[in-house]
């Protein structure tokens, strides 16, 4: 008995310095977790506000013709032009749209959207006074824009360059107030009474806008722009009626300018994933 707890003591003895000799295990740390670039592929929503300004010419097109067909008499010469020049209004809106990233870094896109807006300006009539002496005056005014634009980009992982084109589109009003006469016609007020001339016209407006933006993806879903947008509207010819029958045809250009902020929310993005 006595030799068998010798030889186990040993046995423990020897086991122990052997553990010793061979040290603690070594630690091993875990690979840092990878960022997935991310991808601008997908589509969003979102919303917008900026400002914006228009410049509108209203131009007789010298129609020869005598009353009752219509004319264009309202105190312009044929062929003169007088601009409206409108004050900075304010825009806001809606926009959708999808993405599609290639190639690494390329992106191209298709989106819609609409504002509503606050563009509006008045000019006085510089050829002829209106009546009683007081200026004659034109007015334009806009009440929303929209446009159906494809675009492309430039990515370096989160930001994004971009330019773009389309279809642009606008509603718009018009006014003449206080002229001498419109289409060639005198505005009656009452029996044997005549007063100073005012009509007003609205149209809807097709054209075209090209603008560019900077787009930042500061969460995989979320990401902000700023974009600058330009809309040209062709000339339209656009009648405006006397209330004693008679129809003055004037031809109306517009130019718009945009420049907006926005925020988008993406229906994909990459997230920050661990690889080990």
């Amino acid at each position: 008995m006595k030799k068998l707890l010798l030889a186990t003591s040993a046995l423990i003895i020897a086991s122990s310095a052997q553990a010793a000799d061979l040290g603690a295990r070594p630690y091993t740390k875990a690979p840092v977790a990878a960022a997935v670039p991310f991808s601008w592929t997908g589509c969003y929503v979102g919303g917008h506000i900026g400002g914006g300004a228009s410049r509108t010419g209203f131009t007789d097109p010298a129609i020869a013709s005598a009353n009752p067909a219509p004319v264009t008499t309202i105190g312009l010469l044929p062929g003169d032009r007088i601009a409206v020049n409108g004050d900075v209004g304010v825009v806001g809106g809606v926009q959708v749209g999808c993405d599609y990233q290639f190639s690494n870094n390329w992106v191209i896109g298709l989106a819609g959207d609409f504002s509503g807006t606050d563009l509006h300006g008045v000019a006085n009539d510089p050829f002829f006074a209106g009546k009683s002496g007081n200026p004659a005056t034109l007015s334009s005014r806009t009440d929303w824009v929209a446009s159906v634009t494809g675009r492309v980009g430039y990515t370096w992982d989160r930001f994004l360059v971009y330019g773009k084109g389309g279809v642009g589109f606008a509603h718009d009003r018009y006014s003449l107030n206080n002229f001498v006469d419109i289409g060639g016609a005198i505005c009656p007020t009452g029996v044997f009474a005549f007063g100073p001339c005012n009509a007003s016209a609205s149209t809807d407006r097709v054209g075209w806008v090209a603008g560019a933006g900077f787009e930042w993806a500061f969460a995989p879903n979320w990401s902000a722009l700023v974009e600058y947008n330009h809309y040209g509207f062709d000339s339209k010819r656009v009648a405006f009626v006397n209330p004693a029958g008679s129809t003055a045809l004037i031809d109306i250009k517009q130019d718009i300018d945009i420049v907006k902020v926005g925020i988008n929310y993406r229906f994909g993005g990459s997230a920050i994933v661990a690889k080990y």
